[in-house]
């Protein structure tokens, strides 16, 4: 088993790491999460060199790489900045399901537009109480056509994506008979609020959407009728893989960070990384980085080989939060009382972490669902 990264796989590595070096300016980031602002210009330079979608197929704007390579792209922005890379990771947010299981004239339309930068996507799934079956959204025929009626809470960019996917309920007897439709807006029949201030991810808008009886066409539908759920599980195997590369980046990025300070902070004449008790806390927190690395990494090669493993994608998203939010904590301690500063960017490092625990799934519903994945007989 080979687990070095091949050339190209490196090239795009540093090409990312570079465009964030030279592009994610600290002062516009500091601004950018006081007001819970979108980085737009940065996101269509990022769209102008490929880092957005690069794992599409070529014909639908894409690069046409291996999902890895979107990976090691997501880690490498949220090394340089937590902030910034969940913000451009999450502009194409549902964007596989389109991939996966749209119309070729959707493939065309959606990918192109979020690979070159004139729109964003997102995915209305989830529910107050993260419950992925059955949905209170619902979608109901009538003589008059297929109306929209319900709520999805904690959507991002809701409001300003070009393009939405919703999941409805369509069989109120199967749990699991829902329906996947991806609407362009705007459109008179939805209301956006907002849910409040938020501690981290704080760059991408989140709100809740109500569908007030909003009409859906032949065109809008994704796949087929009643498989919505089967599309979103194959969905989520990329989200949850995407999510631990940006928690393996901010955990990454911390690490980098406290290992910077450690060298140059000094106390009784020394560098406080020659003192025992910071260089154990450094060593355990490489061990912790490396080892959530190697999920993430066995995760999106996995489905590079066509080879999707539900269990390790799900562990790659758990392992990859919790090194985030362990790591970033420790740099705080590492940083001391300079480490609550903005200005030390390790706290948003930290804010961010715990957010990104949170995206997708509650973890009681991630162990839960990875409890009935575990084969217990080994």
């Amino acid at each position: 088993m080979d687990f070095n990264l091949t050339k190209e796989q490196i090239d795009i590595q540093k090409a990312a790491a570079e465009f964030a070096g030279g592009e994610f300016d600290p002062d516009l980031i500091l601004e950018w999460d006081r007001k819970q602002e979108f980085p737009v210009t940065l996101w269509k330079k990022a769209c102008s060199l490929g880092f957005v979608g690069p794992h599409f197929p070529e014909v639908y704007g894409g690069q046409g790489l291996e999902f890895l390579d979107q990976a090691l792209i997501l880690e490498a922005f949220c090394r340089r900045d937590s902030g910034v890379g969940i913000a451009l990771g999450l502009s194409d947010f549902g964007s596989e399901m389109v991939l996966l299981h749209g119309k070729d004239a959707q493939k065309t339309e959606v990918l192109a537009a979020l690979a070159h930068g004139t729109g964003f996507s997102t995915m209305a799934f989830l529910e107050d109480g993260y419950a992925l079956s059955p949905f209170r959204t619902e979608v109901r025929k009538t003589g008059r056509g297929s109306f929209i009626h319900g709520m999805k809470s904690h959507v991002p960019l809701a409001g300003d994506a070009r393009y939405m996917i919703v999941l409805c309920q369509a069989d109120q007897e199967d749990p699991k008979g829902q329906t996947a439709f991806l609407l362009e807006g705007p459109h008179r029949d939805l209301e956006f609020r907002s849910e409040g201030e938020r501690l981290g991810m704080r760059m991408i808008p989140v709100k809740r959407v109500f569908f007030n009886g909003l009409e859906v066409f032949e065109k809008d539908l994704i796949g087929e009728e009643g498989k919505g759920s089967l599309y979103l599980e194959d969905c989520l195997r990329f989200l949850r893989i995407e999510a631990g590369a940006m928690a393996l980046g901010i955990a990454q990025g911390a690490l980098d960070r406290a290992l910077d300070y450690a060298g140059k902070r000094e106390q009784f004449g020394k560098v406080i990384v020659s003192f025992n008790p910071v260089k154990n806390r450094l060593a355990d927190m490489f061990i912790r980085v490396e080892t959530a690395r190697q999920m993430v990494y066995k995760a999106a090669w996995s489905l590079a080989q066509e080879r999707p493993d539900e269990r390790v994608a799900i562990m790659a998203k758990m392992l990859g939060a919790t090194t985030a939010i362990s790591v970033a904590g420790d740099a705080i301690q590492i940083y001391g009382g300079y480490g609550y500063m903005t200005e030390g960017q390790v706290e948003h490092f930290y804010r961010d972490a715990k957010a990104l625990s949170l995206f997708l799934e509650s973890r009681s519903v991630e162990e839960d669902r990875l409890g009935d994945l575990v084969p217990w007989k080994f």
